[in-house]
């Protein structure tokens, strides 16, 4: 079964678009990759095969790996390992990096949205508004890091190809999910427009990456004005430019590549860790 799901992925990636029943053929070749990717994922116990990962990880770089509690997904646990793998990977490569906030990059991040916030709650109630937008930089701020990390680790488990079936059924869920998120988003009001549309963008840009594994093109179930969708490919062009190359801690370099693109390098820190903590920074937003 795995030769089918291969052969059909193959030719979906090297389809010719221009035959005269080219849209019988793929929607031919679509649904056999698909079949076969569920009939693979119900024989496979997938949850086995992460749990050997782990421990050869654990085993090779002599530390824990870890997740969530309670998490049993098994794609969301190989995402963990292969995030894991690559942290230590640069760290054996000296180019360990921490993502923070300092004050004045608080600051920069308030400037673009709190005047939104404070149009839609009641004057002088500060605390309000203060919670608020702390609360949506920290929510985008970790979409943002994990979103991005997930990126590169999606690359790396695609070389896998034991686990690609695993992997198409993974990620084309998570990009409906995304899809449907900016659905309901766009049906109601938000507390801030500005941090919307970054989080729209986001959204938009792992169906690149799914499009480019599986020739299946999600990009257009996104009801997003056409400048998410420029973005998020101009973004997706400058991620696999970089991922070519790859090095350990280049991870931290398509972060940064991405703030700049979105306009957001002051109102975040991604610098070399340091061992002693800076006076200016607040606790690491990821590790």
């Amino acid at each position: 079964m795995m030769n089918e799901f291969e052969k059909a992925l193959n030719s979906l990636l090297n389809f010719d678009d221009c035959d005269s029943k080219a849209a019988e053929k793929y929607n031919a070749l679509f649904k056999q990759m698909v079949s076969a990717s569920m009939q693979i994922c119900g024989e496979t116990d997938y949850s086995a095969l992460v749990k050997q990962k782990i421990e050869t990880a654990e085993k090779k770089y002599g530390s824990k790996v870890e997740v969530e509690d309670g998490e049993t997904d098994p794609y969301k646990l190989l995402r963990d390992v292969v995030r894991f793998e690559m942290s230590r990977e640069a760290v054996l490569a000296n180019m360990e990096y921490e993502i923070c906030c300092t004050e004045s990059n608080y600051s920069n991040a308030m400037a673009k949205f709190r005047s939104e916030l404070e149009k839609i709650v009641p004057q002088g109630q500060f605390e309000v508004v203060e919670s608020m937008s702390q609360a949506l930089y920290s929510d985008f701020t970790n979409f943002f890091v994990n979103m991005t990390l997930d990126m590169v680790a999606d690359s790396k488990i695609y070389q896998m190809k034991e686990f690609r079936p695993l992997q198409l059924n993974a990620m084309g869920k998570e990009i409906r999910t995304y899809a449907n998120v900016i659905k309901q988003q766009n049906e109601k009001p938000q507390k801030s427009e500005t941090v919307s549309s970054w989080f729209r963008t986001l959204f938009v840009l792992p169906a690149f990456l799914f499009k480019n594994l599986y020739a299946v093109n999600m990009i257009g179930m996104f009801q997003v004005p056409q400048k998410h969708v420029d973005d998020a490919a101009h973004m997706f062009n400058i991620f696999t430019r970089t991922n070519e190359t790859f090095m350990a801690g280049d991870e931290y370099k398509i972060l940064l590549y991405f703030l700049a693109e979105m306009g957001l390098s002051s109102c975040f820190t991604v610098r070399p860790k340091k061992k002693s903590s800076n006076a200016d920074a607040k606790k690491p937003l990821v590790n």
